[in-house]
């Protein structure tokens, strides 16, 4: 998964699912404000993936969540 870096966030969250609802979702949080991909291992082969991303950004203690992107799908191998 790769997307557009944003200045200023530290945090990438990318959630992906068999299921375009996103229901029983896996979430991988990204830390590094460099990073624009990360490789999501052990899905099943053949299988359509469903995926977004938002941010998220803490500032004074607080955290702040981006919307999510807009869904993008991919079939594995």
């Amino acid at each position: 998964v790769s997307w557009k870096k944003i200045s200023g966030v530290a945090t990438y969250q990318i959630q992906y699912s068999t299921k375009r609802s996103f229901k029983k979702a896996k979430t991988k949080n990204v830390n590094g404000y460099k990073k624009t991909r990360v490789t999501l291992k052990k899905l099943k082969a053949k299988k359509k993936y469903y995926i977004r991303v938002r941010t998220i950004l803490k500032v004074n203690g607080k955290t702040y969540y981006s919307k999510w992107s807009k869904i993008k799908s991919v079939k594995t191998k």
